[in-house]
């Protein structure tokens, strides 16, 4: 009877699910994580994004690669690449005759071996899979695979002079020619393989498969080393695999090779930044680059810490001992210049990335081209198919393709590519040299629209009920308010850039029905610059349309983005008394409310409570004369707040409490979000006024509601707020880790910076060294700030680290 992970349970369905299987597999082989992440040759973080089902559907090759780590087979594997949405790749039968060697003399056929940078993580990683590969059916196969120029014949050969003493019959060397116009034949590698071997020229069998089975047996009872580099495809290799278990395989290609049995797979990325620049010293110098450690550094990223982009810069500076690192830089600067620049004799990254770009199809090199237009750093399949003029699904076929020539790397969801920096330079060099100037004005005109459309779609599906705005969806690529947050997530570089250039053109009907849009996301992302500046875009096209009424509309949302700042309050308010003044010109008494409302929240943002107060109360009134429910109660949560701050907590608590109950009504369940920050208000009026158990318990509620929503800002100030309420020390910490994780990926440095000092208090005296570094970095977010109140901190932190420094 088994006791492991896969021991027969309480019985209750069976979880079909990719996640379910995953993980039930997982278990079964008795892997963790880490474990098959290494094996799958994918990351630890997107095992764990599958088996929360945090990723709806894999990618094909993630799934191929996991089904090959877990040795599924037969029903099992039908089962979970079904699960993904994919079919099994049967294998092909191994025939091979019974043929008795011919010689028994080591092969030692490696290059010579050359200087590798910035690998050790990756050659570790071959050696243990070497080490740990159980011995008892085929050889050992492990590809490497990666972009041109990122090293892979050089790691290939460094790794191969590694291992050659575990392997004493010998190892053998091959370039397969893969990206040559005439690559090797399969048969023609046998044919090399055999003569090294012993076997005269005149006595080689005719065709791939006698030639496969003279091979196998030959190397049945040897302990081989065999580099396959440069390989085309999956047909090119599969011939050259021994049946010795005693065997070792290592296949390099451009192309990832997703249709072979392997067993591991080893991606080469570019180089980490500090490798990258060790590289380019270990070039040019260690005293020259020390005169210059920034402009190696700004080098190292204009290569896009490519090796062979690095290799070629540092030998252009090594043969121009009178340049100054900073001229190459210049000349880096310059898209139109880069490739041109990063030549060095015969090295060229050009040609190094023509040679994957000539073997695509004429389709997938057009769709290659217009990649240079998406702005960084993802690519989306939907707007490719947009820009190519053809629908998702052929344009995901074709992203595909290029990711299989290593031209584009995938994104960890389907459907989302990452293209290198220098080959979107190439992309860009390639599209101006081969498409007419009206065609790429057509397709930039064309992104511009979709994209706007699309973030438009996506920004009123969040609105709430009785917001006043609403659109039919045109694009159609989202249907929930859930799908339209980790969209407009997602795609924020692309829509951002589409208001710029809208906005340049005069798109501005477009532009303006855009920053409509993204009021309602703007609240659960408050970051002050972007929002500044997509307000901003809404100020001018309002303006250029001479839509007085939009215009005050806009101008309320660009006040409050400069509210956020806490550094420009006072323009925030003149922004708003402009926009109650456009209010009361064009008739729009509610938009003169919000106006009212918004001069509140900045008088309160102040300080001025008072003088806030006198703001809000006649918003409400306003509000409730023309039957705004959404407005009455968002101004009234305002007041509340007002109220706190005057000491009148029982005033405030009954306006949070009115606030809590109108967000809990039924309609507005799918904005939870603002039941979040009613119930956040509520909780901090409550531990103000001493009821530490009414205050826990709510903050618990919105911490969890704001979870649910993805709103970060409000989970982090709920947590924040719990580890005010309670007296366990441990509990402390705990939220105030879970606030400072959260807070981290928010653009609010300030309320980061109060968790961090209340952190580096709660471990000073254990853990002094960590303390310092909290106290170090909430130091740097206050300096962000620059208010009053964090420049105070940041004062008070300076003292605590002195005094700290004079006891230690």
């Amino acid at each position: 009877m088994s006791n492991g992970p896969m021991a027969a349970g309480p019985a209750g369905p069976r979880d079909t699910t990719y996640a379910g299987l995953l993980t039930r597999h997982r278990h079964a082989a008795g892997l963790t994580q880490e474990e098959l992440a290494e094996k799958a040759g994918v990351s630890t973080r997107s095992i764990s994004d599958l088996e929360r089902g945090r990723v709806r559907r894999p990618q094909r090759r993630t799934c191929q690669a996991l089904a090959a780590a877990l040795a599924l087979s037969g029903a099992d594997l039908a089962e979970f690449l079904g699960s993904g949405g994919y079919q099994p790749i049967h294998a092909e039968p191994d025939d091979e005759p019974e043929v008795p060697a011919v010689v028994d003399r080591p092969l030692r056929e490696l290059p010579p071996e050359v200087e590798l940078a910035g690998r050790d993580g990756e050659l570790a990683r071959v050696l243990r899979l070497v080490d740990g590969h159980p011995r008892t059916h085929r050889a050992a196969v492990l590809t490497v695979h990666g972009a041109p120029g990122v090293g892979k014949t050089a790691f290939a050969v460094h790794a191969g002079h590694r291992l050659v003493e575990r392997f004493p019959d010998g190892c053998f060397f091959v370039n397969l020619r893969g990206m040559d116009p005439d690559p090797l034949t399969a048969e023609q590698a046998l044919g090399r393989f055999l003569v090294a071997l012993g076997i005269k020229e005149s006595a080689l069998p005719d065709g791939v498969e006698e030639r496969a089975g003279l091979y196998r047996a030959l190397l049945r009872d040897r302990r081989m080393l065999l580099v396959l580099d440069n390989a085309a495809d999956e047909a090119q290799v599969r011939p050259l695999i021994p049946s010795s278990a005693a065997c070792l395989v290592l296949v390099t290609s451009r192309r990832m090779l997703s249709g072979l049995e392997v067993t591991a797979r080893v991606p080469l990325e570019v180089l980490r930044a500090e490798a990258a620049e060790r590289l380019l010293v270990s070039i040019i110098g260690e005293q020259r680059a020390a005169a210059e450690p920034a402009a190696v550094a700004r080098v190292a990223e204009l290569c896009g810490h490519l090796p062979l982009a690095l290799r070629i810069a540092g030998n252009r500076l090594a043969t121009r001992p009178r340049w100054h690192v900073a001229h190459l830089v210049a000349h880096l600067e310059d898209q139109r210049r880069r490739l041109t620049a990063l030549t060095a004799g015969d090295l060229q990254v050009r040609s190094a990335f023509e040679v994957s770009y000539r073997l695509c199809d004429r389709n997938t090199r057009e769709v290659f081209r217009l990649l240079s237009l998406v702005p960084p750093p993802e690519v989306p399949a939907d707007l490719v198919a947009v820009l190519a003029e053809t629908d998702v699904d052929t344009a995901e076929r074709r992203l595909e393709e290029l990711v299989d020539a290593s031209l584009l790397e995938p994104g960890l969801s389907p459907g989302r590519y990452t293209p290198h920096d220098l080959l979107r330079v190439f992309a860009g060099e390639r599209l101006a040299l081969e498409d007419a100037p009206e065609r790429i004005a057509a397709v930039e005109s064309r992104m511009i629209g979709w994209v706007l459309r699309a973030a438009t779609e996506a920004g009123f599906l969040l609105s709430p009920p009785g917001s006043g705005q609403g659109e039919e969806t045109r694009v159609g690529i989202v249907r929930t308010a859930a799908e339209a947050l980790e969209w407009l997530d997602a795609e924020r570089p692309r829509w951002l850039a589409a208001a710029r250039a809208g906005t340049k053109v005069g798109r501005y009907a477009e532009v303006l029905e855009f920053a409509r849009a993204m009021h309602w996301y703007s609240e659960v992302r408050p970051e002050a610059d972007l929002w500044r500046e997509v307000f901003g875009y809404g100020v001018t096209a309002a303006r250029a349309l001479h839509r007085r009424r939009d215009e005050a509309v806009q101008l309320n949302f660009l006040g409050w983005a400069l509210t956020l700042t806490r550094t420009r309050l006072a323009e925030a308010l003149a922004v708003h008394e402009r926009a109650w003044r456009a209010a009361r010109e064009t008739g729009d008494r509610n938009e003169e409310a919000w106006a009212l409302q918004y001069c509140g929240r900045t008088e309160l943002v102040q300080g001025r409570a008072v003088e806030a107060a006198e703001y809000i109360r006649p918003a409400i009134a306003l509000f409730d004369e023309l039957g705004d429910d959404l407005g009455k109660y968002i101004a009234l949560s305002i007041l509340g707040l007002a109220l706190h701050e005057l000491g009148d907590y029982a005033g405030a608590v009954d306006a949070h409490g009115q606030t809590v109950a109108f967000f809990r009504a039924p309609r507005m369940r799918p904005h939870g979000n603002l039941l979040a920050v009613a119930l956040l208000r509520l909780a901090d009026t409550h531990e103000a006024a001493g009821d530490l158990g009414a205050a826990d318990d709510t903050f618990r509620e919105s911490q969890a509601l704001a979870a649910a929503a993805n709103y970060p800002h409000v989970e982090g100030l709920a947590a924040f707020g719990r580890a005010r309420c309670t007296p366990d020390p441990a509990a402390i910490r705990r939220h105030l880790e879970t606030a400072r994780s959260v807070l981290t990926e928010t653009a609010e440095p300030w309320h980061h910076a109060r968790v961090l000092d209340q952190l580096a208090q709660v471990v000073s005296a254990a853990e002094p060294g960590l303390a310092a570094a909290h106290r170090a970095q909430a130091k740097e977010l206050c300096a962000r700030v620059n208010t009053p109140e964090s420049r105070a901190l940041a004062d008070r932190l300076a003292e605590v680290e002195t005094a700290a420094t004079r006891t230690g």
